[in-house]
């Protein structure tokens, strides 16, 4: 069980500092550590941040799990991102294409959700680049898109990474861009 969490798990951080839109608060930043695992049947993305943002500190938290079995598929995200007041879990199940084509239905807060979405990975070489879109919604008040787009450039066991990422909860909305390293256990 211990081998197949860190069989090909990929270590990230990045760090970020830029001015804040008001002069007067001091210097906003981010640091961020994630743990992946992209392939195989058991795949997961954990992911803290802790940030700094018009002088107010936040820690955001992403967990997502997922176990394929055939066709079938089964997982949990939980969303904790204090810095822009989202905050869920959903419970997911439904069917997979090997095209990364998957439908099925999230529960969350006791709400059946509609989840489609397509996670496609591509390899040339030494470069890597994943897409990965989602949508999650009951058609009335709950909705959960997310947009993910990563390109990699592997030097061995690390990469330089650069990530675009946008999130919709219902109202909020959190747009990312990113720039890292990484190293692949």
């Amino acid at each position: 069980m211990i081998s197949e969490l860190l069989l090909a798990t990929i270590l990230s951080t990045s760090f970020s500092v830029r001015t804040p839109n008001d002069d007067t608060k001091p210097l906003d930043y981010e640091f961020s550590v994630r743990g992946e695992k992209t392939e195989g049947n058991f795949t997961y993305n954990a992911k803290r941040d802790w940030e700094r943002e018009l002088g107010n500190k936040y820690i955001d938290d992403v967990i997502k799990f997922n176990q394929n079995v055939g066709i079938v598929y089964g997982g949990l995200d939980y969303i904790n991102k204090q810095s822009k007041d989202i905050n869920y879990t959903t419970y997911n199940l439904g069917l997979k294409h090997e095209s990364g084509l998957k439908i099925g239905l999230s529960v969350k807060d006791d709400v059946p959700l509609l989840n489609v979405g397509v996670n496609k990975k591509y390899k040339k070489d030494d470069f890597e680049y994943n897409i990965n879109l989602s949508i999650k919604s009951n058609f009335d008040n709950n909705d959960i898109y997310n947009i993910k787009s990563e390109v990699k450039k592997w030097f061995g066991k690390f990469n330089i990474f650069g990530l675009y990422k946008h999130e919709y909860y219902n109202e909020k909305q959190d747009f990312q861009f990113k720039v890292g390293v990484g190293v692949k256990l």
